[in-house]
């Protein structure tokens, strides 16, 4: 007795199974590069915005930037300032620290400090004495004054003014008392609490020891004179 045995409608050969594998793993091979290049693409493009948009910004930032003076070099007070005294910076257009143009910079060589300013330093109009102002000499001496209440007026104590220093005797001997011509280079800030406030006088500078011995003493008194 033989029996015969017949495969069912629809079932495929394990060979055909195969082949449909491995073409189907071909095709997939053949779109995996499709799929890598335009990602290389968009990643290309990204980086393109990217970098776009980082120069737009700079550009537009430096736009907004603008060239100002600053200080080379220390600068003693009442030094004249020289061309190598300053150099050009930029700082943000929109900031609010104060500053000079470098515009100015031709027209504010030979002009004098009237503060010590640090090297690296904004140049600000309140480092300058004003144009034409009257400059120490090198034949006299600035001397620091502690004036009381009595020992000054309460007006007229402006800089450049022309001031009598009155030197008093000390107490207890039979000097006579001294006036030296002088003039103010400079208030000091506040007033202290028992109304006492510094001057800066300038006089000859062979007046000037005379004239610092009797600050220290108290026995200084400074008088305005008229123009």
């Amino acid at each position: 007795m033989s029996t015969t045995m017949t495969r069912r409608n629809g079932s495929a050969s394990p060979d055909s199974a195969n082949r449909a594998a491995r073409q189907a793993t071909i095709v997939a091979q053949k779109k995996d590069p499709v799929r890598r290049r335009w990602g290389r693409i968009g990643g290309g493009v990204l980086a393109a915005v990217v970098g776009g948009w980082l120069f737009a910004s700079l550009y537009l930032s430096a736009d907004d930037r603008v060239e100002v003076l600053a200080v080379a070099s220390d600068v003693a007070r009442f030094d004249v300032i020289e061309r190598s005294d300053l150099k050009v910076v930029t700082i943000a257009e929109d900031t609010d620290v104060s500053s000079i143009p470098a515009s100015r910079l031709e027209d504010l060589v030979g002009r004098v400090a009237s503060t010590d300013i640090v090297a690296g330093a904004l140049l600000v109009d309140g480092h300058l004495l004003p144009d034409g102002d009257r400059l120490v000499a090198a034949d006299e001496a600035v001397v620091g004054v502690l004036v009381g209440p009595g020992d000054s007026p309460t007006t007229g104590m402006t800089r450049g003014a022309q001031v009598s220093v009155v030197v008093r005797p000390v107490a207890g001997t039979n000097g006579t008392v001294a006036e030296v011509p002088g003039w103010i280079a400079g208030i000091g800030g506040e007033v202290s609490s028992n109304g006492d406030r510094p001057v800066e006088v300038v006089v000859a500078r062979a007046d000037a020891a005379r004239v610092s011995a009797a600050a220290a003493d108290r026995r200084v008194t400074i008088v305005v004179l008229g123009e």
